[in-house]
């Protein structure tokens, strides 16, 4: 891991009153990283399957975390059959459709026929027919008549009703498909690619601080892993609300990193918060973020997580 590098997993800053210097422990920090969180599922919580391991340095479009994806993907099959499965019942509704609309209008070409015939029937008049003849004519024609609005309404019926069946399924088979892409696109999130090329940084259990690890159960959003930029590097200090009146901007640290003990550089403050912030795993007490910028010595090699050691000679410490 980065050559036996050491890595600091606590920031928290402490005082020192030995030769009147105030010290802080900090991290180097990269101000551009590719981060890697915990994806959402419907489980809620996702296991990590698979990391490249720390300190190895991926490559552009290289597998870094891969999270337990298989509930998803035997949802994936079992949406993929029964896709198939309402495809074919789209045809199969498709050609019922197309034979109740023929034998629907084949009945209203068939009444429109049969009254024409009985119009002729009972147009005869009772001096060529007898009473009987003409009286069942005459019922003939007037069932005609309602047979043909019969068919006609039942044509109608049966074009709305096909419509119905119709735009109803592709409907089911539209949203089908939406879900379908939507689980094939969260099982493309359970594997993710490095966007650029730098050294795997493995996050921390946001509640006990320890590392990320294969076979932990993550929560939504829990930062996984980073990528760090190698530019824009800068230290990143955590200072307890007792130390905060110790530190004033501009003013310069000696830096040592437990890296490289026998060497050291300076940094400046630049920047710390006005609003303390709580840091459950460090205890009760409040802590100030700060940024010190440095300048990056050649005979050094600076990587983010690096652990730093920030001295403060000839600071008033009470």
């Amino acid at each position: 891991m980065f050559n036996g590098l050491v890595f600091s997993l606590l920031l928290l800053s402490f005082s020192s009153v030995a030769n009147d210097a105030f010290i802080l422990s900090g991290q180097i920090k990269a101000s551009d990283n590719q981060t890697f969180y915990a994806p959402k599922t419907d489980s809620w919580r996702v296991q990590v399957q698979w990391m490249l391991p720390e300190g190895d340095i991926a490559k552009k479009g290289d597998l870094v975390v891969v999270f337990d994806s298989g509930s998803i993907q035997s949802q994936i099959e079992q949406e993929e059959v029964s896709l198939i499965v309402a495809q074919e019942e789209l045809h199969r509704i498709a050609s019922s459709n197309k034979q109740t609309l023929l034998e629907a209008t084949f009945g209203q070409k068939k009444a429109v026929l049969l009254l024409e015939k009985s119009r002729i029937d009972a147009s005869i008049t009772i001096e060529y027919l007898s009473q009987y003849d003409y009286e069942k004519n005459q019922l003939e024609f007037e069932k005609a008549l309602v047979a043909k609005a019969k068919a006609k309404e039942n044509l109608k019926q049966t074009k709305v009703a096909n419509l119905v069946a119709t735009t109803k399924q592709k409907l089911a088979i539209k949203k089908m498909q939406g879900k379908l892409q939507y689980n094939r696109h969260k099982l493309q999130q359970m594997s993710v690619y490095a966007e650029r090329s730098g050294p795997v940084l493995y996050g921390s259990h946001p509640w006990t601080g320890e590392k990320v690890f294969v076979g932990m159960t993550a929560q939504p959003s829990w930062k996984i892993a980073e990528i760090p930029s190698m530019n824009g590097l800068y230290i990143e200090t955590w200072v307890h609300e007792i130390d905060y009146k110790n530190l004033n901007l501009n003013s310069r640290a000696k830096c040592t990193l437990d890296a490289f003990p026998e060497d050291s550089f300076t940094a400046k403050l630049t920047d710390i918060s006005t609003q303390p912030e709580e840091r459950k795993e460090w205890g009760k007490g409040v802590y100030y973020r700060s940024v010190f910028k440095f300048d990056v010595l050649s005979t050094l090699t600076l990587l983010p997580g690096m652990s730093v050691q920030l001295e403060f000679e000839g600071t008033n410490h009470e």
